[in-house]
């Protein structure tokens, strides 16, 4: 969602409508942050921190830990590692009991195992 990309903005229009609205867990924030400040690119650090500021943040809590672990060791027994961010933001959601948004295929079956709403964009 935060790359601004027309497929992911189409999948989200027929969510709002639906009233599911958008958070993003502190962690994927964390992830934006990071590639923004790798690019050095102070446009797009401006336009991610306009996107930000419009978009509720939630904090990362024990809860989210739990759920990313079990959701972690569940990508493992499939033979998936994926990258320690992607596994939070999906753990997070699981526990918090959103619908996450993913382009990763493996994440969403692992995630969906484990009772985790999932939108494959």
């Amino acid at each position: 969602m935060l790359a601004g990309d027309r497929r992911t903005l189409a999948e989200v229009d027929p969510l709002e409508s639906r009233g599911l609205v958008p958070v993003l867990s502190a962690v994927a924030v964390f992830d934006v942050l990071s590639g923004v400040e790798f690019t050095r690119s102070r446009a797009e650090r401006a336009r991610v921190e306009v996107l930000l500021r419009q978009i509720p943040i939630e904090s990362f809590d024990r809860d989210a830990a739990r759920r990313s672990g079990e959701l972690r060791a569940e990508l493992q027994r499939m033979g998936r590692t994926p990258g320690a961010p992607d596994v939070m933001i999906a753990g997070h959601a699981l526990s918090a009991g959103h619908t996450l948004m993913t382009r990763d295929r493996a994440l969403a079956e692992a995630g969906a195992l484990l009772g985790l709403s999932v939108v494959a964009i």
